[in-house]
């Protein structure tokens, strides 16, 4: 529902996300801003804010020009479209931010034309989409200053004192093959200086123009706001907050720590092979199934695929396929971490449950087996027997059976 301010002033207002960049810097296959970010990707998060407002009109998002994740992006876009009924278009990026932007301003402009508004009611609210902690208060605050200043931008107070180097200085800056520099500066003032953000929001047709304007002058700003200001506007400050960051590098994305538990049965068959942990265990009978059977193995894997939300082993490793048939459970173990993603396990835990053989003697090589496997400290690894004093299947020596828990550390 449209917010009564808007409907008295016969404002619209466009969130427009950039989010066209590939993210170097956070070394992974995937843009940053479709990686894992509490529950859902970082795009859809800093999406969500802007649309649970209840202020947006319409939404543009920047993405990639390569088209390579098209279909993650437009899949997003339909459904937050259907979910919150208002628009939501893309424009392809370009070399630049700026070029970017560019595209997503005249991607606004034709959404005023398609729903019959006039360009000067409209006003943009250009984010990072990798800033996901932008928050509703901030988004209000721009909302209801760009109606006055035509052109604003989020800043928080400088909280770091600052320097500049003196224009008379001939020493060059910093760097890491300098030591012990020392050059003339000079003391910036910090109640006079502040941190730049975004949302950055300006009247449509003002930051069309600047944009055409710094383009014929071959200018090419730091921000929005630069721009705006090159072409003569003056730039108004919205209060921000030091929440309000980039995701940049990895550790930028908060880790969360799951945990899973599995469990898993087979019975004994005379001329098997005993397999747990992937060590082989002398005797005459073994455990039954399509793989080598190895049921402490296959309880882990199930704790990881469970912790991860990946299903179950049934589902990847399906016994209808003759491509596991006696397949080593140490090999699908390490395919498993593999289909649960970028994550790390913390720790293992696993109980064999079986009257007979005594397992004591190989406890020890099999910690090591699932450490080396998992890539984790063989102290993290725990595995320990136990019996059901003669009761049940187990107790009868009929099967084995194993109960695992674990925990993993990624980013969600």
């Amino acid at each position: 529902m449209k917010h009564s301010a808007s409907k008295e002033t016969g404002a619209v207002f466009y969130a427009l996300l950039a989010a066209a960049g590939k993210g170097t810097r956070m070394n992974t296959a995937l843009p940053k801003q479709l990686l894992p970010y509490r529950g859902m990707t970082v795009l859809e998060h800093t999406m969500r804010t802007f649309l649970e407002t209840g202020r947006m009109d319409a939404m543009i998002v920047i993405i990639p020009p390569d088209r390579e994740y098209d279909a993650i992006f437009h899949e997003i876009g339909e459904r937050l479209s259907e979910g919150y009924g208002i628009p939501i278009r893309f424009a392809y990026g370009g070399r630049t931010r700026g070029d970017s932007v560019k595209a997503g301003l005249e991607e606004a402009a034709a959404e005023a034309v398609r729903t019959g508004t006039e360009e000067e009611a409209v006003y943009v609210l250009i984010h990072d989409a990798a800033r996901t902690q932008v928050s509703a208060e901030i988004i209000e605050r721009n909302i209801e200053a760009v109606q006055h200043q035509k052109a604003v931008t989020t800043a928080v107070p400088s909280i770091d004192s600052l320097r500049r180097i003196s224009p008379e200085s001939e020493a060059a800056p910093l760097s890491s093959e300098l030591k012990n520099s020392i050059m003339e500066t000079v003391v910036l003032p910090r109640e006079e200086v502040f941190a730049v953000q975004t949302p950055q929001s300006f009247h449509l047709p003002l930051i069309r123009e600047a944009y055409r304007k710094a383009e014929r002058a071959g200018y090419e700003g730091t921000d929005d706001a630069s721009v705006a200001q090159f072409a003569g506007a003056a730039i108004g400050l919205v209060e921000g907050s030091y929440e309000n960051g980039k995701i940049t590098t990895r550790k930028d994305i908060p880790m969360a720590i799951r945990v899973g538990t599995g469990y898993d049965v087979h019975r004994l068959a005379e001329g098997r092979r005993l397999i747990l942990c992937g060590v082989p265990i002398p005797g005459s009978r073994g455990l039954l199934g399509h793989s080598d059977a190895d049921v402490a193995v296959h309880a882990l894997m199930d704790a990881i695929l469970g912790a991860a939300g990946k299903g179950d082993i049934g589902r990847h490793f399906p016994d209808s396929d003759e491509k596991y048939l006696n397949a080593d459970s140490m090999k699908l173990l390490a395919e498993v971490k593999s289909i649960a993603g970028d994550i790390t396990v913390g720790n293992a835990d696993i109980t064999i449950i079986c009257e007979r053989p005594k397992l004591a003697p190989y406890i020890e090589k099999m910690r090591e087996n699932i450490a080396s496997v998992l890539d984790m400290p063989k102290d993290a690894v725990n595995v320990k027997a136990t019996t059901t004093e003669g009761l049940g299947f187990t107790g009868r020596g009929e099967g084995i059976a194993a109960l695992a828990s674990c925990t993993i550390e990624g980013r969600f």
